[in-house]
């Protein structure tokens, strides 16, 4: 099926209107608004902003009611991974970073304890994964799994952390090793990831493609996951049509950020800024979304982008001041794309590679390099492909254009555009 440069987009919203989950007026008012940065407000007490999905109210309710337990007895361990649990899922979904400190606040008094209830421990893992510690998200794995070996929730956790800090022999061990309590899908996109980084990624797709077909009973939340994951290795291997495809599936109902901003970097690789203007809009309040918006705006000529912009500048600056994690792939890729600031942009992503490095942390670095005209930045990032047997067409250009194109050149020059999702 072809999708054309907005049906895709058209689509999810459609869907999201149908669910009852989607903008309406907000959204009509974002994209033809002025280029001032001022909340939207609406004219009367009419006018729908945006209808919270139900799974959130009645989560936030639950929450509300565990708030009570809680400030009389913040020890209330079952209360305490009740609310973290439900912070947690909702920071997932809207990738705001509060939510998350809002699940560290409910496990304030074990946060430092080493030998912390084990569902704890979980949860502190996946906290710290989220601000991009992954040192610690690891240490609080590793001690779940010595005390508790058949812990899936544990195991899988690992795996992905393993992955992000290219440690993929060690995480492939730990997909191997899923038990099957944590599903089909899951174990399958596990596996699938792990041969895709190491250059195997045409026959994970179809066999991840193939467990997802039959896989019926998967947790919807997992099914978008893993939809992803076939995405981001369909992508990889230049069969554009099938990533967007599922990408577009990921996204629907227009509820699920990281999905929504997955198919906005896809949007920005082909060059249709104003697609992800329309996807994104209602979003504007998510650091993540912002970044996509800034990126689109300018490519665009849209007059908000600089709005965007000095939006991003003072949130990345709060950030460094100590009032928030650092993500230095955001803050690198703001750089380079939007404040056309290569050197510094180099600066970052190198900092960032040293910590995590998934394929666009390497695209990062490389789009960097090239344009900061440091073709040996590139090297560490170029050696750790070669050694992992990482195949990606997206970086297999970036090389080429290191290899072949003048220094000094901004990516936004270079015709494909190697954007750096």
């Amino acid at each position: 099926m072809h999708w054309s440069s907005s049906s895709s987009v058209e689509s999810i919203r459609a869907a999201a209107m149908r669910a009852g989950l989607g903008v309406m007026l907000a959204a009509a008012s974002l994209i033809a608004g002025p280029a001032s940065a001022a909340p939207f407000r609406p004219a009367d007490g009419k006018t729908v902003i945006h209808v919270v999905p139900r799974w959130v109210t009645a989560a936030r309710a639950e929450a509300r009611s565990l708030d009570a337990r809680l400030e009389t007895d913040a020890t209330d361990l079952p209360a305490a991974l009740v609310k973290a649990r439900l912070a947690i899922r909702e920071g997932r979904a809207s990738a705001d970073p509060r939510l998350y400190g809002r699940a560290q606040a409910a496990l304030a008094p074990w946060w430092r304890d080493a030998s912390a209830p084990l569902e704890v421990r979980i949860l502190r893992a996946v906290i710290r994964q989220a601000s991009h510690d992954f040192a610690g998200a690891l240490a609080d794995l590793d001690s779940v799994l010595a005390a508790s070996p058949g812990n899936g929730q544990a195991r899988l956790s690992r795996a992905f952390v393993l992955q992000a800090m290219g440690a993929l022999d060690r995480a492939g061990n730990d997909c191997r090793a899923l038990p099957r309590s944590v599903g089909l899908s899951a174990a399958a996109a596990c596996t699938a990831r792990v041969a895709a980084l190491r250059g195997d990624g045409a026959l994970a797709l179809e066999r991840l493609s193939r467990v997802m077909a039959l896989d019926r009973r998967a947790d919807p939340a997992m099914w978008r996951f893993a939809t992803s994951i076939a995405a981001e290795i369909a992508g990889a291997l230049g069969r554009d049509e099938e990533a967007e495809r599922l990408l577009v599936a990921a996204a629907e109902g227009g509820t699920d950020l990281p999905s929504l901003v997955a198919y906005a970097d896809f949007l920005l690789d082909a060059g249709r800024p104003m697609d992800v203007l329309a996807l994104l809009a209602d979003h504007a309040d998510i650091d993540s979304a912002l970044l996509r918006l800034a990126i689109a705006g300018k490519a665009s000529g849209d007059p908000r982008a600089g709005g965007w912009a000095s939006l991003l500048a003072e949130r990345f600056a709060v950030a460094r001041a100590g009032s928030g994690p650092l993500h230095l792939r955001e803050e690198a890729r703001f750089e380079l794309e939007v404040r056309a600031d290569p050197k510094r942009a180099l600066v970052l992503a190198s900092e960032n590679w040293a910590i995590e490095k998934e394929p666009a942390d390497a695209r990062l670095v490389l789009a960097a390099a090239l344009a900061a005209g440091r073709p040996e930045a590139a090297e560490v990032v170029l050696e750790f492909v070669t050694a992992t047997g990482l195949e990606d067409r997206r970086i297999e250009r970036l090389r080429e254009y290191l290899r072949s194109r003048p220094a000094g050149l901004h990516p936004a020059s270079l015709d494909p555009p190697p954007h750096t999702r």
